[in-house]
């Protein structure tokens, strides 16, 4: 028996660098990168402003200069995009960094690829235009685990016309550099905590689903969710514990891998059109949603369930496959109930007569291409009745 499939494609071009209070070295790790930053965030994910005034002043040092960017207040629109690529352009910058949570890793990606190129973000996300130019370098520093998001290469954006989020992937949103400092993330509360380290586990768990995992992505996935059930808890109970926060930003990296080469899947879908259409946050929507899809796909996926219960610690020794499998979705609602984490939407005052809506624009994203078997609206909205 073959230890890997017959052929495997596997391609990460991203460096990750992993260190817990990296702030003061910055200049020292984007250096070779480039010489004139600017580094955007937004004012809602401005957070440890210490921290960034510590970077800040690493750069200047030792670099041409550093311009911070934070016009923007939260969900960018394609208007603010192509403002924040003009002013790129403007100040001849020559290496992005993307500082923040995840508006301002989708806005830094955008306005790298902008910055070269002469198009409109529309114009680039609904690909009316193609791609001359490479991207100015850019530089990732998440200030929490972005499931992913931080080093996988795509994005979303929110299109006011139609109040819909609009999925982009494209290789050129790899970063050159992600840096990963988890005493960056001080100002995160418990609350935080829980939901986003759920929503990487709802993204690793994705990209296990999919029909373009491999052994590869499956390692690096499963090795996500171990590091989250192990680390989550102690995480909680303690915020200020770095070496545990240190464990789930690198889940959040192990699971960005994993999305780069396999893809994201039903649980990302389905938040993005929650987050389209109601008031929740794309981490929330992802832990919502999780133990109700688990639970959609048990039986169509029993094999890859029985990895995740192992990796989630629990007992699958001497039981059959099913009985396994369950495991799986009895691991995760363990988390829940212990960290009473919330599993309806009717906790966040969504309306019932949204989620018609809400799964036909889930229904509707291109990579749903990636499930392991063809999803009609109509279960879509099984799964949303489920988890409302």
């Amino acid at each position: 028996m073959p230890v890997l499939q017959d052929w495997v494609s596997f391609q990460f071009p991203s460096k990750l660098h992993i260190e817990i209070d990296a702030t003061s070295k910055m200049a020292s790790y984007i250096k070779s990168i480039g010489s004139r930053f600017l580094l955007i965030t937004t004012q809602k994910e401005l957070q440890s402003p210490t921290e960034l005034f510590q970077i800040k002043s690493s750069i200047e040092r030792n670099s041409e200069g550093i311009i911070i960017y934070d016009d923007i207040v939260d969900t960018p629109t394609f208007a603010d995009l192509d403002t924040v690529a003009h002013f790129a352009r403007q100040s001849q910058v020559n290496c992005i960094i993307g500082y923040g949570g995840f508006e301002a890793v989708n806005i830094s990606k955008i306005v790298s690829v902008l910055a070269t190129n002469d198009l409109f973000s529309e114009e680039l996300i609904f690909r009316s235009k193609v791609l001359k130019k490479k991207p100015l370098p850019l530089v990732i520093i998440p200030t929490m685990p972005l499931m992913g998001t931080e080093c996988s290469p795509f994005c979303t954006v929110f299109d006011e016309r139609d109040y819909e989020r609009k999925y982009f992937a494209c290789p050129e949103f790899f970063p050159e550099l992600v840096i990963a400092d988890p005493k960056i993330s001080n100002h995160m509360t418990s609350s935080d905590i829980a939901k986003t380290a759920t929503s990487t586990l709802a993204a690793s768990i994705d990209t296990i689903l999919s029909k373009f995992s491999n052994e590869l992505t499956n390692s690096s996935s499963l090795r996500a969710i171990e590091l989250i059930a192990k680390n989550l808890i102690p995480s909680i109970r303690d915020p200020k514990n770095l070496t545990s926060k240190n464990a789930l930003f690198s889940a959040s990296l192990l699971t960005g891998i994993s999305q780069s080469v396999s893809s994201v899947g039903l649980c990302f879908g389905m938040s993005l059109a929650v987050v389209s259409l109601t008031k929740l946050d794309i981490f929330q929507a992802m832990s919502i949603l999780l133990p109700h899809i688990m639970e959609y796909n048990l039986t169509t996926s029993a094999n890859k369930y029985v990895m995740i219960a192992r990796a989630l610690d629990e007992d699958t020794s001497d039981i059959s496959v099913i009985e396994a499998a369950i495991k799986a979705v009895e691991g995760i609602r363990k988390i829940y109930i212990e960290l009473k984490i919330p599993q309806r939407l009717s906790e966040y005052e969504v309306k019932k007569n949204e989620l018609p809506k809400i799964a036909s624009l889930a229904h509707s994203m291109s990579f749903l291409e990636s499930l392991p078997r063809e999803l009609p609206k109509n279960e879509i909205e099984t799964i949303l009745v489920a988890a409302y």
